[in-house]
């Protein structure tokens, strides 16, 4: 691997100082400067106040979309149809709302891998605007994502006037909806008629890359996903001078590279970071830094250029089983859980009545594909109810074994809910009842068997639930008593 990487790292040398094919916006052909104004005047007049914040519904948003179809035209991107629109129809609420993605693409160079895909997308809807207090308030967008829409207008500019150095064939689209729920990005899949959506080898999505020098480097969210993908991400930066501050293997949930990424797609997010008016009326074009963009498209350009001539580009054996129906994933994390518990006499007419419990450890998931998850703890457990001598409270170690069946949401998507059933083992090894230690052995066992069900969702990382716990194993030693244990609990997690 070593080897592997040494000799992909001279050969990448070369093409900094030939006149190489994939080394895109060499000094001798673009220079920085230029670029870095053009990316300027795009983001200026995206962002601009009369274009409204580019919400879906405005005249500015159609605005938008026809100057980035003009300025595929006077590229030379080819049009997927007789135009570079796909026209949608969206329910947002009640209401019914037109939106457009702007599609056009280049025909690779070989005679093969030409009928393969790249795609480079970038969002170009944004916020809209508001009214507070009569005044009307604007969202402009410049970051989120004028930004990315330039980066990807100028990386469409430079492959179209070189033709012959891409081998793979690349899509351009700029994206609606995606404020929306990521309506355009899921639309152009599902319906697109001009492209075999099944030879995408690769997606990126530009969006917000405006705050290089801010955040200190770029992200790249989901480079993982490819197989190599890291190693050459990385080599491509060192050449470039780039901070690549952040990679990941997982695909980025709140971007355009989502749906792509449930597709079986490998995806990837180009991003600068949160330090940016991030969804604010002062994220306007003049704080961008036009340098920083210049030097992220600069460097996405060449490293679009070597995948588009790699003789294969596939998915990452993690990303591969990620996909799977029934590949295994492992996940862990931390988790709490609050609620109450009392003791149940199956016997008589009462029950005890509840006191305050809790529980706290680690989680520890293996997930089957993307409908199960078998989920172990491991828990520090105090719980404990009222006794008709006052409170009784256990310390224990407490190890549930719970299924989780995804029932609505998509893994990788935003939010997946699910019913939880399985059971748990709870060993107490400390205590009281109202100031006296219980005896263990002779009149509680240690030992206790039980059942959980229940109710959960996640939102990305974050795991919320509702669990029921009912013991089985008989807690009290005096013949002719039965007390079981009863619990509810609140669970708040976070997946690591």
């Amino acid at each position: 691997m070593k080897v592997k990487n040494t000799i992909r790292l001279l050969l990448l040398a070369l093409m900094v100082f030939l006149p190489a094919r994939h080394l895109l916006f060499a000094e001798n052909s673009f220079g920085i400067t230029d670029l870095a104004r053009r990316l300027e005047a795009h983001v200026s007049f995206l962002a601009s106040d009369s274009l409204e914040g580019r919400g879906l519904g405005t005249e500015g948003k159609i605005i938008a979309k026809h100057y980035i179809a003009e300025e595929f035209g006077s590229i030379g991107l080819q049009p997927p149809g007789d135009d570079y629109f796909q026209h949608m129809d969206l329910r947002i609420g009640l209401a019914r709302v037109p939106a457009t993605n702007v599609v056009g693409y280049l025909p690779g160079s070989d005679p093969v891998l030409k009928d393969e895909f790249i795609v480079i997308g970038a969002h170009y809807d944004h916020l809209g605007y508001e009214y507070r207090n009569g005044e009307r308030i604007i969202y402009p967008g410049a970051d989120d994502n004028a930004s990315g829409t330039a980066a990807m207008i100028e990386l469409a500019r430079h492959f179209a006037g070189n033709p012959g150095t891409f081998g793979r064939s690349i899509i351009f689209i700029a994206f609606d909806a995606e404020e929306s729920g990521l309506l355009g990005a899921e639309r152009f899949l599902q319906d697109i008629e001009y492209f075999d959506t099944e030879k995408i080898r690769m997606m990126f999505s530009l969006d917000m890359v405006g705050m290089y020098e801010a955040n200190n480097g770029l992200h790249l969210r989901g480079i993982g996903t490819l197989e190599g993908g890291i190693d050459l991400a990385r080599e491509v930066a060192v050449l470039h001078g780039l901070d690549l501050s952040r990679v990941t293997s997982e695909i980025e949930a709140r971007t355009d590279t989502r749906p792509f990424g449930e597709a079986g797609i490998p995806a990837a997010q180009a991003f600068t970071g949160l330090k940016s008016p991030y969804h604010k009326p002062g994220d306007r074009y003049e704080l961008l830094d036009y340098d920083g963009m210049a030097l992220i498209t600069d460097y996405l350009g060449t490293l679009v250029a070597e995948m588009s001539v790699m003789p294969d580009l596939m998915p990452s054996a993690r990303f591969a089983r990620h996909m799977s129906p029934w590949g295994i994933r492992l996940h862990s994390g931390v988790l709490a859980h609050l609620g109450s518990t009392h003791h149940r006499y199956p016997d008589e007419f009462f029950q005890a009545d509840g006191l305050f419990a809790f529980a706290t450890g680690l989680f520890f998931r293996m997930q089957f594909g993307q409908k199960f998850a078998l989920q172990s703890e491991l828990l520090y457990d105090f719980n404990g109810s009222q006794s008709q001598w006052g409170k009784y409270r256990q310390h224990s170690l407490t190890l549930p074994l719970n299924l989780h069946l995804y029932m609505a949401g998509d893994d990788g998507g935003l939010v997946r809910a699910y019913p939880i059933a399985g059971g748990y083992f709870r060993h107490s090894f400390a205590g009281s009842d109202e100031g006296i230690g219980p005896d263990f052995g002779n009149f509680h066992p240690s030992q206790e068997w039980g059942l959980n069900f229940g109710f959960g969702m996640e939102v990305m990382k974050v795991q919320v639930a509702y669990t029921w716990r009912i013991g089985l194993t008989d807690i009290s030693n005096i013949q002719g008593t039965r007390v079981y244990n009863t619990g509810g609990y609140f669970t708040m997690g976070y997946r690591f």
